[in-house]
C-alpha cells in the first residue's frame, strides 16, 4: 500500500511531498510520484501522519481492568476467569487502537501476587492465540506498577499488597517474562538498587513512582540503571525543600538525566505545572501517558470498590478519585491517548502563567505539534530502548521502522486543538474501528 498526499510529522518539522510505502509490517519513505507498481493507493487528502502512540501506562478501559477483571455495574463486582480476560484483552486492544495507540503495556497495581501472575498468564495466552493478527502484535508486554511502591505514598493503592524490592518476588510473578516495565521506588535503599540492577540486566525498563525517596537514594538507583519517573508529580511525588540529602524525589526528577511520565488529562497535573516541567526538562525527556483505568471509555459507573479501595467517578465522567480522600487523591484517569495528544498540543500553543516562571510563551503550531507527537510516541520508545532495554523499532516515520501510524486531522485554534483520528495502522495492518 502507498499512502500519498499526507503531511508527515517528524521530530524536526512537518513535510509534504513524501509518500509512505508499506511493505509487510514495515514502512519506507519515497518521493511523491515515484513509480511503485502493484500497490494500492491510499489518498490521505492532506491529513497528518504521526508515529503510532505508545500506551506505556494504562490499567484498562471499557469496564475491563487488566489487574481486576471485568466490572459488572449491576452486581458492582469485578468478574474474572480466563474467558473473561481473553474477551477483555481483545476489547481493550480495540478501544485503545481507536484512540491512536499502536502498542500497549497493560499495567498492574498493588494487588495479591496471584492476581498479577494470572493476568500475565492470560496476556501471554492472548498474544500466542493472536500472533498472526494485529491484536497479538499490539501488546508489547506489561507494566508492574504497585508491587514495590513505598507504603508512605500509596495514592489509590492498597498497602496490604506492597512489598520491599525483592528479586524472588519479581521472579515469582514474572514467569511469563512479559513484565518489561517495572516501578521500583528508591525508598528502600540498597534493596531498591539491587533489584534495579537485576532488572536492567534482563533488559527490563525500571521507573520510580509513588516515592518519597531522597535525591541521594534516587542517584544510587539512577547509577544502577533507573531511567524514568512514573507519573511525575503524582503518586504522590515527595520533595525536600530543606538542604538535606540533596533534596527529594522532585529534585531528583528535575536534575538527573531521567525521563518523566506526565498524565495529561488536565486533572492529575495542572496545565501550568506541565509547562513548568517542559521549561526545566528537554521535551525529549517527557512521555505523555493516560494512566487510565477501567472507567475510561465506559459509562454507567458512579462508585466502585477494587481490592479494598473505594472509588468515585467525578463530574462529567472526567476523573476518578479515592472516595474517602476526595479529588486530591485521584484513582487513575479516564483520559485517552487522542485526548492526551489534544491537551498537550493545546497547552503548548497558548501563553500561560507559571509558578516558578512568570510566564510561559506560546509555541508556534508546527513546533508544538512535533513535540506533542514525540511525547506520545518517540520518547517512550527511546526510553524503553535505553540501558539495553527492548527495541520496539517504531515511534518514527523512518525507513524500515514498523508501520505503526496514526492518520488524522487537527481542528481548533491555538490553545484549544483537537485531534480527530481517521485511520490507524498497526505493523502495516489497517485497522477498522
Amino acid at each position: 500500500m502507498i499512502l500519498t498526499n499526507g503531511v508527515l510529522c517528524f521530530k524536526n518539522g512537518l513535510k509534504k511531498g513524501i509518500d509512505i510505502v508499506i511493505k509487510g509490517e514495515r514502512l519506507y519513505l519515497v518521493k511523491s510520484g515515484t513509480k511503485n507498481e502493484n500497490h494500492e493507493i491510499f489518498d490521505l487528502k492532506g491529513k497528518y501522519v504521526f508515529p503510532g502512540f505508545i500506551e506505556s501506562h494504562s490499567h484498562g478501559a471499557g469496564l475491563f481492568s487488566f489487574y481486576a477483571g471485568r466490572y459488572n455495574p449491576e452486581k458492582k463486582i469485578f468478574e474474572t476467569g480466563s474467558e473473561i480476560y481473553q474477551q477483555g484483552l481483545e476489547k481493550l486492544a480495540k478501544l485503545k487502537v481507536s484512540t491512536g495507540a499502536t502498542r500497549m503495556y497493560p499495567s498492574t497495581a498493588a494487588i495479591p501476587l496471584k492476581k498479577i501472575k494470572f493476568a500475565l498468564r492470560e496476556l501471554e495466552k492472548f498474544i500466542k492465540n493472536n500472533k498472526d493478527n494485529w491484536k497479538g502484535k499490539f501488546y508489547a508486554g506489561a507494566m508492574i506498577e504497585g508491587t514495590f511502591i513505598s507504603p508512605t505514598c500509596p495514592g489509590a493503592m492498597n498497602t496490604k499488597y506492597t512489598f520491599e524490592p525483592d528479586r524472588a518476588i519479581f521472579d515469582e510473578i514474572n514467569e511469563t517474562n512479559l513484565a518489561r516495565l517495572v516501578n521500583v521506588p528508591p525508598d528502600h535503599g540498597k534493596k531498591s538498587v539491587k533489584l534495579t540492577e537485576y532488572l536492567v540486566s534482563k533488559g527490563i525498563s525500571v521507573g520510580a513512582g509513588h516515592t518519597s525517596a531522597t535525591f541521594e537514594q534516587f542517584k544510587e538507583c539512577f547509577e544502577a540503571g533507573l531511567k524514568y519517573f512514573v507519573h511525575f508529580l503524582n503518586g504522590p511525588t515527595g520533595n525536600i525543600y530543606k538542604s538535606f540529602f540533596g533534596g527529594g524525589a522532585l529534585e531528583a526528577a528535575l536534575t538527573l538525566d531521567i525521563m518523566l511520565e506526565l498524565i495529561v488529562d488536565g486533572y492529575h497535573v495542572a496545565p501550568w505545572y506541565i509547562r513548568e516541567t517542559f521549561a526545566k526538562k528537554q521535551s525529549s525527556d517527557i512521555m505523555a501517558i493516560t494512566d487510565s483505568v477501567f472507567i475510561s471509555q465506559a459509562k454507567g459507573v458512579k462508585e466502585f470498590e477494587c481490592d479494598g479501595i473505594k472509588g468515585t467517578v467525578g463530574k462529567n465522567n472526567e476523573y476518578v478519585y479515592v472516595t474517602e480522600k476526595g479529588p486530591t487523591t485521584l484513582y487513575g484517569s479516564v483520559v485517552t491517548m487522542d485526548r492526551v495528544f489534544s491537551n498537550l498540543l493545546s497547552y503548548l500553543t497558548k501563553p500561560m502563567s507559571g509558578i516558578w516562571h512568570k510566564k510561559h510563551p506560546a509555541l508556534d503550531f508546527e513546533k508544538a505539534l512535533c513535540i506533542t507527537s514525540t511525547c506520545c510516541s518517540t520518547n517512550i520508545v527511546e526510553m524503553i530502548k535505553k540501558n539495553n532495554g527492548d527495541n520496539l523499532d517504531t515511534g518514527e516515520l523512518k525507513n524500515g521502522k514498523f508501520a505503526d501510524l496514526v492518520i488524522g486531522e487537527i481542528n481548533g485554534k491555538p490553545g484549544d486543538y483537537r485531534l480527530k483520528i481517521d485511520t490507524v495502522f498497526v505493523k502495516g495492518e489497517k485497522i477498522k474501528f
